[in-house]
């Protein structure tokens, strides 16, 4: 990209953009234009131009630190997006330490950050209609630009422009996930604290039945754990107060 894109241009572009695929081009267009390197959004439904909810879209990290955040699981300590939940100004990755009493899990994942030769980076929380909100991440690469108080505030303007305008783009195929009655029938023992033994014995069924169902479940609802199961099935509307009462 030759040329810093304007604040004003990039709003002015978002209004009138229909697709994701379209918004996910302008707002990379936009950050490079500002020497920003790699562009991360984790929320609960994030959504790649054309492919199912994630949870995390990316762009410009190297496959190594996808594999280590991704499939490693390094998402589950990495204390940036925390942090940023509860800020209202965006800061450097590197600050981290300094802004949140961290674990050793957390310690563990800021030395494997630096040791990686990611970059610094800016973290910012975005936020959306009925809590909708999200973090984005924006990597500098090797080379950290000189970026000055305003050039930082229009960042996160854009940021939070691009989810505004996603939530926009998608609030119309926030979907419920198609689970069996039996499936839902787990989800709610689920929800009410009972482990997959105790379900079987509940349902008359086999553990591994339970085991089989659960993760087919967590796949559909785009979780990795039974209490982010539990959220999205109270959320959407999937679970109801009991009928009866539990055994």
């Amino acid at each position: 990209m030759t040329g810093k894109i304007t604040l004003q241009d990039f709003i002015a572009r978002c209004h009138d953009i229909a697709r994701l695929s379209e918004l996910w081009s302008e707002a990379l267009g936009f950050f490079h234009s500002r020497g920003i390197a790699r562009v991360s959004y984790h929320s609960d439904d994030a959504q790649a131009p054309g492919a199912a909810r994630l949870g995390i879209v990316e762009d410009g990290y190297p496959e190594e630190w996808l594999d280590l955040y991704i499939g490693g699981e390094l998402s589950k300590i990495d204390p940036i997006p925390g942090i940023a939940a509860r800020l209202v100004r965006p800061f450097l990755w590197s600050e981290a330490a300094s802004l949140a009493e961290l674990t050793e899990d957390q310690k563990r994942y800021m030395d494997i950050l630096v040791a990686s030769d990611l970059g610094d980076g800016l973290a910012m929380q975005v936020y959306g209609p009925n809590m909708r909100n999200a973090y984005v991440g924006l990597g500098f690469g090797r080379e950290t630009p000189a970026l000055d108080a305003q050039d930082i505030f229009e960042l996160q303007c854009a940021a939070q422009m691009a989810h505004i305008r996603y939530c926009e783009i998608t609030a119309g195929r926030q979907q419920r996930a198609e689970l069996s009655p039996r499936e839902l029938e787990v989800l709610r023992w689920i929800a009410e604290g009972k482990s997959n033994s105790v379900i079987a014995d509940i349902l008359g069924i086999s553990r591994h039945t339970v085991d089989t169902m659960t993760r087919r479940m967590f796949d559909k609802l785009d979780v990795n754990d039974r209490t982010s199961a539990a959220i999205r099935g109270l959320g959407s509307g999937l679970l109801h107060h009991r009928e009866h009462s539990p055994s």
